[in-house]
């Protein structure tokens, strides 16, 4: 039996280039997760959904289900940033240009994962059942980070969280700096330039935006050294500002 996609899916099948045909997305990709594998632990592999949990349910005291987008997601549950999220009853659409994972994603997660090419998405179509203000952006496309970020309506849009790989270890300053200049034209802060993974070195830049902040938590959160720092070291530093 097919179960109908949520309503902030709506008109999706138009966005993008689908590797699937319209009944398989629906097959595949609006399936409860019947298995429960999302529970209420932590699965990203570098702290984002802690980071985001931080921020949002701590410093802020958030006490509502939350939206998000996620581009590149990868598998549905190990290493994924949203899983933890969605156990928290979050909405939000997940993007890959894979399809490897599709069927294990059917199984394991309720919200819908989009196989298409993200380089390629009409993002003004995906977000137009979203709100304006969305809890969190994650990107992470192995290269074409600006492309991306370039195809998404921030104009229009406010995300109060982003986490975006520019992958300086690679590629040096070649798509940090063109992601930098995007999101500070949009009034975005970095809070966390250069995020640190002891695998690599630096790797991300983790931003918000002001307007979802108070002029109080902004001082406290810019009064953090947050540069170059280890992951779990960030989320220790919020965590203690937050008094969690």
């Amino acid at each position: 039996m097919k179960i109908p996609l949520p309503k902030i899916f709506m008109g999706l099948m138009a966005a993008c280039s689908f590797n699937l045909s319209g009944d398989q997305y629906e097959y595949l990709h609006s399936q409860s997760g019947v298995n429960g594998v999302c529970k209420e632990i932590y699965h990203a592999q570098a702290s984002q959904d802690e980071f985001v949990y931080a921020l949002l349910y701590g410093m802020l005291n958030k006490n509502d289900k939350g939206t998000y987008l996620e581009i590149g997601a990868g598998p549905p549950v190990t290493i994924n940033n949203t899983c933890f999220l969605e156990s928290l009853g979050w909405e939000g659409l997940s993007i890959d240009i894979a399809a490897d994972h599709a069927q294990e994603w059917s199984s394991v997660r309720r919200n819908p994962l989009l196989v298409a090419d993200a380089t390629q998405c009409d993002y003004s179509e995906i977000l137009q059942s979203y709100p304006s203000v969305i809890d969190y952006l994650s990107l992470d496309v192995d290269g074409h980070y600006d492309v991306v970020l370039k195809r998404i309506p921030l104009d229009r849009y406010i995300f109060k969280i982003i986490t975006i790989e520019h992958d300086f270890y690679r590629f040096g300053d070649l798509f940090k700096s063109k992601e930098r200049e995007i999101l500070s034209s949009y009034g975005y802060y970095l809070l966390c330039p250069d995020v640190t993974h002891p695998a690599c070195g630096s790797f991300e830049d983790w931003w918000i935006h002001p307007s979802a902040f108070s002029t109080q938590d902004l001082s406290k959160l810019s009064s953090l050294d947050l540069s170059w720092k280890d992951h779990k070291q960030i989320v220790r530093a919020i965590t203690a500002l937050s008094g969690q």
